[in-house]
């Protein structure tokens, strides 16, 4: 017994140096099933506002390239992020990290979002402010502490996020809350339309009903009732229902059109590939660009040395590193 016991202890020290071998060869892979088990992992991530910018700004470039689809961002994008963001800082980063800081920085939008309709607010759009008057921001901060740091001070990585959100600003039961996945809402709109073309039609459908049912009677009596009941909807009301089905079609046609020209084609290259600017001022210009379809437009037509010009003055106005 004596003798067996060192052997023991012999192949358990083996045993543990194995599991020290295959913990420093597949780390992460190790610390996410000790995760998924409910054993202590990873530590949570430390993000610096510097980390924020640049995964922001990596989500602008991804959005740029058309990417993102209805449902957001695929895994594959995250995991692409997470690998840059490795690169740039030299922490180790999920995937799943980050598409958990992006949702932060969209409940963040949502929060700008709602600020920026408060009564007697006012938006600077040089410095990107919701600014309130001195006493208005003093009560709304007594009762809301935390909007403190969105209110009379530039709020950070505004444009980012307005690249990243700002398509999803919508009303009524059509609005994105903030625990929802990270898509595109465009077709909220269309689906919106639809509903309301089918409501029209079904009304149309109801009116020729109620215009065809009764005649079960006969003789004059049943000949009576069918006129009454075609008196029921008046030419007055044909042509209202008829313009309504009409405003219909031609606003989700509009809606059609513009989903599907929101970008000049040739605007990122234009942007993106010019010489003698950062990374980061040009993806600020690019992002003004796509919320100005007109001038986004003329920028592309500018000769290289015309579009120096432009970018110099704006990211002067717009831009400080």
């Amino acid at each position: 017994m004596e003798h067996e016991m060192p052997a023991a202890h012999a192949q358990a020290g083996s045993q543990i140096a194995a599991a020290v071998d295959a913990i420093s060869h597949d780390g992460g892979q190790l610390a996410a099933a000790a995760v998924a088990a409910g054993q202590p992992g990873r530590q949570a991530m430390r993000w610096t506002s510097v980390m924020s910018s640049f995964v922001l700004r990596r989500f602008c470039l991804l959005i740029s390239t058309g990417v993102r689809t209805d449902k957001g961002f695929k895994e594959v994008h995250l995991n692409q992020v997470a690998r840059d963001l490795k690169e740039f800082s030299g922490n180790e980063v999920t995937g799943q990290q980050v598409y958990n800081h992006l949702h932060k920085w969209r409940q963040r939008w949502t929060r700008v979002s709602k600020l920026r309709d408060l009564s007697g607010s006012l938006w600077d759009e040089d410095n990107f402010m919701i600014t309130l008057e001195e006493e208005h921001y003093k009560g709304h901060v007594k009762a809301h502490p935390k909007d403190a740091d969105l209110l009379n001070k530039p709020i950070e990585n505004y444009q980012y996020m307005e690249v990243i959100f700002g398509t999803e600003c919508a009303t009524g039961k059509f609005a994105m809350g903030s625990s929802e996945a990270l898509g595109s809402p465009s077709d909220f709109a269309e689906s919106s339309l639809k509903h309301l073309e089918d409501d029209i039609g079904k009304l149309f459908e109801e009116v020729g009903k109620k215009q065809e049912g009764g005649g079960g009677g006969s003789g004059s009596g049943s000949l009576a009732g069918n006129k009454r009941k075609r008196s029921s909807l008046s030419d007055e009301d044909i042509t209202i229902m008829t313009s309504m089905a009409a405003a219909v079609n031609n606003v989700a046609d509009a809606i059609r059109e513009t989903k599907a020209q929101d970008e000049h084609p040739d605007l990122y290259e234009a942007v993106m590939f010019m010489p003698g600017f950062s990374e980061e001022a040009l993806i600020v210009a690019y992002s003004h660009l796509l919320d100005n379809r007109a001038q986004g437009g003329a920028f592309v037509k500018m000769n290289e040395s015309h579009r120096v010009l432009w970018l110099k003055t704006f990211l002067a106005k717009h831009y400080s590193p």
